[in-house]
């Protein structure tokens, strides 16, 4: 008689290092979340006594949301034209869904849960399995990389007092990012491997079309450059007249939303992003550091609402189904 117990714990151990794992990025994301929450609270506490009116301009409000959800729709017509690059198409509603869906996980400990979702919701919509998993892969490396040039690209001149100091640690990760993009096509198959090892996913290993690269990077630079005038709309319509070019506020939200999104540990990069996002607002001038904690936490509520809502509206009209185990 054989004895299958060697099969059975085989196919269950990477379950349980995934629910340790995932246990463990929520339990690592709470204790920085707090270390951050409480170096906001303090920076409030020293500045609330400070007065401040606050009439918000709705209209601008508004017109930054519609800026955001243009962007949106950019990012998820410059996916579909990616997955065209592998001879792989899909509308561009279904692709919207997918796009929106996925991005819930982002709220989940660990951004690769939203690679994944958007890889295998791609996958059951009939997009190749090489197609799915490298565009969201390609995708998202390609939008940290072209987020952290753009932020270094539009706040040269104020380089040195966001690196506090740090300029050649600037320059050189700025180079280092180009590179890796150039990179991709050659590096992006290990990359695949990796994310085969954390997912426990057989994720398909492939050449990567250059053409799917120069898209990707094409779509995320009109992007981040949308963001920002998105962002300066908000701020304006929140604290109303403010110093900042229109660089300058490109600089904020690219710079606080990478290293936001880098740290993996924390959901959709709370507290960092917040943290770093008030800390370029007051050291690019362009607003109070009372009126930098008033933005951080209104922005914050403003784009998780724009974020999710598209999200929610799909799963409310069309739940995603998976397939049965047999």
């Amino acid at each position: 008689m054989l004895d299958t117990t060697p099969t059975f714990t085989e196919s269950r151990s990477p379950g349980r290092r995934s629910n340790l794992w995932l246990a463990a990025q929520f339990v690592i994301a709470a204790i920085v979340v707090s270390f951050i929450g409480k170096a906001l609270v303090s920076q409030w506490r020293a500045v609330r006594g400070v007065p401040l009116h606050i009439v918000p301009d709705w209209r601008l409000i508004l017109a930054g949301s519609a800026v955001v959800w243009c962007t949106f729709a950019l990012l998820i017509e410059t996916w579909r034209r990616m997955l065209a690059a592998w001879d792989s198409t899909i509308g561009f509603s279904q692709a919207a869904r997918i796009w929106s869906v996925s991005n819930l996980a982002r709220y989940v400990p660990g951004n690769i849960w939203q690679i994944g979702a958007m890889a295998t919701m791609a996958e059951g919509a009939g997009v190749s399995p090489v197609a799915a998993a490298g565009s969201a892969i390609l995708n998202t490396v390609v939008n940290i990389a072209v987020g952290f040039l753009v932020a270094i690209a539009a706040g040269w001149r104020s380089l040195d007092r966001l690196s506090h100091g740090h300029v050649a640690w600037g320059i050189g990760l700025a180079t280092l990012a180009l590179a890796g993009v150039a990179m991709l096509p050659v590096v992006l198959p290990y990359m695949l491997r990796l994310a085969r090892r954390l997912t426990g996913r057989a994720l398909a290993i492939a050449s990567i079309p250059h053409r799917a690269v120069y898209l990707s990077v094409v779509g995320n630079l009109f992007a981040w450059l949308m963001y920002g005038a998105a962002f300066a709309l908000f701020v304006h319509g929140v604290v109303g007249s403010v110093n900042g070019s229109y660089a300058a506020f490109v600089t904020a939200w690219a710079w606080a939303y990478v290293l936001g999104y880098i740290v993996l540990i924390v959901p959709a990069g709370i507290g960092v992003r917040d943290s770093a996002l008030a800390d370029v607002l007051t050291a690019l001038d362009i607003t109070t550091p009372q009126q930098a904690l008033v933005v951080v936490v209104a922005a914050r509520l403003w784009f998780t609402i724009l974020d999710l809502l598209p999200g929610f509206v799909y799963v409310a009209l069309q739940p995603p189904t998976g397939k049965r185990r047999q």
